[in-house]
């Protein structure tokens, strides 16, 4: 790891992708092996030499790093590795999140693209602590990609995480479905901030959706706040005369009032009440 983040200070492309190269080899090795500790601390260095890569603006060491990490994934995956895929995904989200400041488009979307993939994946095996690092990966980069004004980039990622939000409302965690909702508005009050009209109206679709499927599943916690996230958006983008997303928002959420949920505020606070933070911002 030293002489790979060595490596890329000179910006010595070729022997760097040896090193990742290298690193790649052993963590595929203890992952088909069984040897779960081994295997997240060469993801662990992997991430860390991606990050730098970012940082260097060294975009296609950043990319053939995201590359190298599905097939260790996969055998962590048949393993049943939580913790290893647990850290492949916190590292394809800082990864993504460092590539998204650097305005690298491309290495932030493949990063994005194979954590939707592994968000099914880990709910449709029920792997909830999974589901919500990625959950929170994709949240970071969704962010960072708001941010930096990646429109196309950050529709995409909310759509991604919109759709690991409703998986994981089919398999009732509420917790990551929470975090998944509280995500979303944050991206879709970010995206009111810096005039992305479509990303802003792709987080009102997604959390209308994951509210739907949360209402269907009996998820109260996560159904109210669904309807707490949509009034929100609508408050921030009627408040920048951002008027489109005001009326998606508005319109989404007239869903809720026909579910008869009365005095929905009151209950907001009943949940949140005595709390210090809003629910589901923990990993």
């Amino acid at each position: 790891m030293e002489l790979g983040l060595t490596l890329i200070n000179e910006k010595n492309e070729t022997e760097i992708k040896g090193v990742l190269n290298y690193l790649f080899e052993l963590a595929l090795k203890y992952a088909k092996e069984g040897q779960e500790t081994d295997t997240k601390r060469l993801i662990e260095y992997m991430n860390k030499i991606g990050k730098a890569a970012a940082i260097a603006r060294l975009e296609p060491i950043v990319v053939n790093t995201l590359l190298l990490f599905p097939q260790v994934a996969t055998e962590a995956c048949k393993q049943n590795m939580e913790n290893a895929l647990v850290s492949i995904a916190l590292a394809f989200g800082e990864i993504g999140k460092v590539a998204a400041e650097q305005k690298m488009e491309t290495p932030a979307k493949i990063a994005a693209s194979y954590l939707g993939e592994m968000g099914n994946t880990a709910a449709s095996r029920r792997a909830k602590k999974g589901t919500i690092a990625v959950i929170f990966a994709l949240g970071e980069i969704g962010k960072s990609v708001t941010w930096q004004k990646l429109g196309d980039v950050a529709s995409s990622t909310v759509v991604l995480l919109g759709e690991t939000g409703k998986v994981a409302a089919s398999q009732k965690f509420e917790d990551a479905v929470l975090n998944a909702e509280l995500l979303l508005q944050e991206i879709g009050t970010g995206a009111i901030e810096k005039n992305l009209k479509e990303t802003a109206d792709m987080s009102v679709r997604s959390i209308q959706d994951i509210g739907k499927t949360a209402d269907r599943q009996g998820l109260d916690k996560a159904l109210l706040q669904a309807a707490y996230s949509l009034e929100a958006i609508k408050f921030n983008a009627e408040d920048r005369y951002l008027m489109s997303a005001s009326i998606v928002a508005e319109v989404a959420l007239l869903h809720f009032e026909r579910l008869k949920i009365e005095r929905l505020e009151d209950k907001l606070n009943k949940i949140s009440r005595g709390k210090k933070r809003s629910p589901g911002t923990g990993l």
